[in-house]
């Protein structure tokens, strides 16, 4: 009997029928690792860093996973995978015929866009004539999904290339710079300084694969992934574009239109600039321009030969005249806005560096600081600052920044804004000592203009700011940043001679006084907080579309989950919509064209929710809070958008007010959800399920 039961407990497991090997919990997790720069790198020993690895280890903050890595190529990972060598892999495009021997995480790692890459110094490729990668070679790896868009995109556009396959992206890589093929196809983490982008050949979802015989670990992801997206709905994207901006890629390739353009102006142009604006702009004592645009000019010579006279302003009409007139090819600084610049009928560079803003306030007359707020005459980034922020508010234009604070403390103001970039070049100025400073809470962008027209000097601009970067936002803006003074000794105490003996008075009773002078900061810093919080509190309308924004959103959030814990929360839904083809709008026509896209979606979600708010809380997405009676419609008002829903990408499609939404919706269960971030969740979800069977749809 004893031997009967032996050999059918061997049967069964050379069967495959009882399971021949036993996981414990505490077994370190089988990472398949394929190197790729900015995704996952660093081999055995080595320090490791990437978008791949950087998720790895938030999952493991959930789950306690610890890793064991297997090196080696993505085709060799993705068939140990298969054959259960390996317990998770990530980077994985879906597939019909994967999923068969792989199980897909239910929510994606993240988003990535596939372009044909060459060599920056290739002279044969021309980026803007496509026509020029016939004849040409492509590698690609084999067997991924990259390798099916190629091919379909080669077909769609009557490229003929010849396709080298290789086993792993170094490989590829190393024979491009070699010369052996020219040009190959990768993601958009594809190093900087090399490669030149020619064009983009679709997008699509990644996901983590695990090993089918773990559903386990499967179901420790499922939960950790959407603990992640709960906590921090916006974690993939971040996280994925702090890789992405590392790989942007900078080049001093000119188009045609561009040479032309600078042929046409002789190679100069004309910046005029406004003074007293460090760290951006002042005049020196030469009277030359100093500050970060002294980089520009620097730069604009350097990369392209292209010489750059300045003009400096100290008044911010006049200023503004000139560029109505066309007497300027370039000014700033400007407070970077799309309204704002549509509005002057201009454009704006991307972002010199980016800064917030502080509120000077008298902090013992606080009552209606926001009614009159004082702007400096020479001052674009002030005067662009309020139009936004604070449209409501009067605005007094003072002769300086001096004269500014003067106004606060004779209350001909109640406030004036400053962007705390410029905030130590106010120091010098005695009224500070009287002021309350709060930080605002919007992160703007400071950046250069052009006139409309002038779209191929923007992108000279552009790329003149990229290769700028690192001293635009490194040593040089701390450099412009802080005063620079130089006080003796006796100018020192002839200017502070009071603060000296109210210093030495303080000093002999300030053990005494120490607790009296905690109690005092302590109820100070209440009434700061409450301030703050009063500030904070205020929504602000989403530039472009005029419905709400991501704080929007939030208090709306907050508003529901107050009403959910008293148990007052009656029926209500969240739709998520997700707007397709932004990117590819982009790409062809241009982002003044993605905007119409955008708009345009905004419209139609308008008009289907007359009765409930819309929000853009990202810049494909949109979410919608149904209640009451759209609520009680939500079946029907679903139906409506999705009768309204065109692939539309095209200009025909753009002049009509078409969109194409990917939709998905989550009703409010009493009985089961505690936090609205639930609701949320299964909307989300809901949302990417059907860009999916879209995806199919169309395939």
């Amino acid at each position: 009997m004893r031997r009967f039961l032996i050999c059918t407990l061997l049967f069964l497991m050379m069967a495959g029928l009882f399971p021949t090997k036993v996981y414990c919990k505490n077994e370190p997790v089988r990472v398949g690792y394929a190197i790729f720069e900015n995704y996952q790198e660093g081999r055995d020993g080595e320090y490791k860093r990437g978008f791949g690895y950087e998720y790895l280890q938030r999952i493991a903050y959930s789950t306690g996973w610890t890793y064991e890595y297997v090196y080696g190529s993505f085709s060799e990972l993705l068939e140990m995978l298969k054959n259960g060598e390996i317990d998770i892999m990530g980077d994985l495009s879906y597939s019909e015929d994967r999923a068969q021997y792989i199980s897909y995480s239910s929510l994606p790692e993240g988003k990535e866009n596939y372009y044909i890459y060459c060599m920056s110094s290739n002279t044969q490729i021309d980026p803007f004539n496509l026509n020029t990668l016939s004849d040409k070679s492509i590698g690609v790896v084999k067997g991924t999904y990259q390798y099916g868009l190629l091919e379909d995109y080669l077909s769609e556009e009557n490229l003929d290339m010849t396709i080298v396959d290789y086993a792993s992206t170094s490989e590829m890589a190393a024979d491009l710079q070699a010369g052996v093929v020219d040009a190959m196809i990768m993601t958009d983490m594809a190093s900087s300084g090399k490669y030149l982008p020619i064009v983009s050949v679709g997008s699509s979802d990644f996901y983590f694969g695990v090993n089918q015989k773990r559903p386990d670990l499967l179901e420790e992801l499922n939960t950790a992934m959407r603990e992640i997206q709960i906590a921090d709905p916006y974690y993939n994207e971040v996280t994925y574009s702090k890789y992405i901006s590392a790989s942007s890629l900078t080049n001093t390739y000119l188009s045609q239109k561009e040479r032309e353009w600078l042929k046409e102006h002789d190679y100069k142009v004309t910046l005029g600039y406004l003074d007293d604006n460090l760290p951006y702009c002042d005049v020196d004592e030469n009277g030359e321009l100093t500050g970060l645009c002294s980089i520009l000019v620097d730069r604009y010579e350097g990369l392209f030969g292209i010489t750059v006279e300045t003009v400096v302003y100290d008044d911010l009409d006049q200023f503004t005249a000139d560029i109505a007139e066309g007497k300027l090819d370039l000014f700033g600084p400007l407070y970077k806005d799309a309204w704002l610049a549509e509005k002057s009928d201009i454009l704006i560079s991307d972002a010199l560096n980016t800064t917030t803003f502080v509120m000077l306030y008298d902090g013992e007359n606080a009552e209606g600081m926001t009614d009159v707020i004082a702007y400096s005459k020479n001052n674009s980034i002030q005067l662009g600052a309020l139009q936004v922020l604070f449209p409501d508010a009067v605005m007094l234009q003072c002769e300086s920044r001096q004269d500014c604070l003067k106004a606060i403390l004779d209350g001909n103001a109640g406030s004036m804004l400053i962007a705390s970039s410029t905030l130590n070049h106010l120091k010098k100025y005695k009224e500070m000592q009287s002021l309350t400073m709060l930080e605002l809470p919007n992160v703007v962008e400071v950046g250069i203009g052009t006139r409309r027209g002038n779209s191929e000097l923007l992108n000279i601009t552009n790329r003149v700011i990229s290769a700028s970067s690192e001293d635009l936002n490194g040593a040089s803006l701390m450099d412009y940043t802080y005063e620079k003074t130089v006080v003796s000794f006796s100018e020192y105490l002839k200017e502070h001679s009071l603060y000296v003996i109210v210093a030495l008075i303080a000093i002999i009773a300030c053990m005494s006084g120490l607790f009296l002078y905690y109690i005092y900061m302590h109820r100070k810093l209440i009434t700061m907080e409450k301030k703050t919080l009063d500030l904070n509190i205020k929504a602000f309308r989403d530039a472009l579309t005029r419905t709400g924004n991501r704080t929007g959103y939030l208090d709306k959030q907050k508003e529901l989950q107050v009403l959910m814990d008293e148990g007052g929360a009656d029926g209500f839904a969240i739709v998520i919509i997700d707007l397709n083809n932004l990117k590819k709008t982009n790409d062809e026509y241009g982002h003044d064209k993605g905007d119409i896209l955008i708009k345009n979606a905004s419209r139609i979600l308008c008009h289907v929710f007359t009765h409930s708010p819309v929000y853009r809380i990202g810049g494909d997405e949109f979410v919608v809070v149904l209640t009451d009676e759209d609520y009680k419609n939500r079946i029907a008002l679903l139906d409506q958008l999705v009768a309204q829903n065109k692939g539309c990408y095209e200009k025909l499609s753009l002049e009509k007010g078409e969109a194409s939404f990917s939709i998905g919706m989550a009703e409010y269960r009493k009985e089961a959800d505690v936090k609205v971030e639930e609701v949320f969740a299964r909307a989300d979800q809901a949302m990417y399920r059907n860009k999916k069977e879209m995806k199919v749809g169309k395939a």
